[in-house]
């Protein structure tokens, strides 16, 4: 079997169809369907369950996609390195939106002050976002406020954090409120996959606090200004609300028994090749948490 074998199995697998892969492959759909074909030739048994349109893994196409993963990681690592005696390839990081606003610049300014000689490229997105391009290659470390799931990525933390509560001032929620006051209250939430929403979410459903959720938006500074307007209530890292809070345009409080406290993380692929670059990026994250 070949890369190519692996490349589309692995498309098929991200998109869950043979025209989805075909589309992001800029291939044929005959094409696809012929090297899934060839695989399970290859290996005698099924890789896909196929249930109407729908593919569904199969515990054998479970098992070769990590093999899968791991060859073309390591092609592109061979890729990388031999790149690497004509000029190095950027170090692709991505951060998750709440750590993107608020400490993410800053950290890349640093490490490229202490690591000059050292290209970034940069990309922000949310933890289910990220944690799909750690898994397909497409970048080298994220910076996640959330949990991963996937057991072949790595985890360190770096930072700890917490969300607050946050309302307009008219709201008149200071200090520490009963329960009651916030009862079923409308909420502005970050998106499905959104590592800040998941620990809402959790940590309310634990305190059995009811709410309602009053609109949903994909990057904090909507959800600010939403606030601010009075559309709702939020739980955000004080790190993103710090303006809003300076400004006296948002007020923060606490509410008894509810607590909304998480670790940066820094995540990686078990593997992922540590370059010399990557090896010094992993060491600078530790160092720079440690200092805020």
């Amino acid at each position: 079997m070949t890369l190519r074998h692996f490349r589309i199995f692995q498309a098929v697998c991200r998109e869950s169809s043979m025209t989805g892969a075909a589309g992001v492959l800029h291939i044929s759909q005959p094409s696809v369907s012929q090297a899934v074909r060839e695989l399970e030739e290859h290996y005698g048994t099924a890789l896909f369950d196929r249930i109407g349109r729908q593919l569904h893994l199969t515990a054998a196409g479970e098992a070769l996609l990590g093999y899968a993963t791991h060859m073309l990681a390591l092609s592109h690592q061979a890729d990388e390195a031999m790149r690497g005696f004509v000029g190095a390839s950027p170090l692709a990081i991505g951060a998750t939106l709440s750590i993107g606003e608020s400490v993410f610049v800053p950290k890349l300014q640093a490490f490229s002050v202490a690591q000059p000689q050292c290209r970034l490229f940069s990309r922000i997105g949310n933890t289910r976002e990220l944690e799909q391009r750690l898994l397909a290659d497409d970048i080298d470390v994220a910076l996640i406020e959330g949990e991963v799931t996937s057991p072949q990525l790595l985890a360190q933390p770096f930072m700890r954090d917490e969300l607050v509560f946050l309302a307009a001032p008219v709201r008149q929620l200071q200090g520490e409120v009963p329960r009651a006051a916030i009862a079923g209250a409308p909420f502005i939430l970050r998106e499905e996959g959104s590592g800040t929403r998941a620990l809402f979410e959790a940590v309310m459903q634990a305190a059995e606090l009811p709410f309602t959720t009053a609109g949903v938006y994909n990057n904090s500074a909507a959800i600010l200004q939403a606030v601010t307007a009075d559309l709702g209530l939020t739980a955000l890292s004080r790190r993103v609300a710090e303006p809003f809070l300076r400004a006296r345009r948002l007020q923060t409080f606490r509410v008894v028994g509810v607590r909304f406290s998480r670790t940066f993380r820094v995540v990686y692929h078990q593997n992922k090749y540590l370059t010399p670059t990557l090896q010094a990026f992993l060491d600078f994250c530790q160092h720079y948490g440690q200092l805020l």
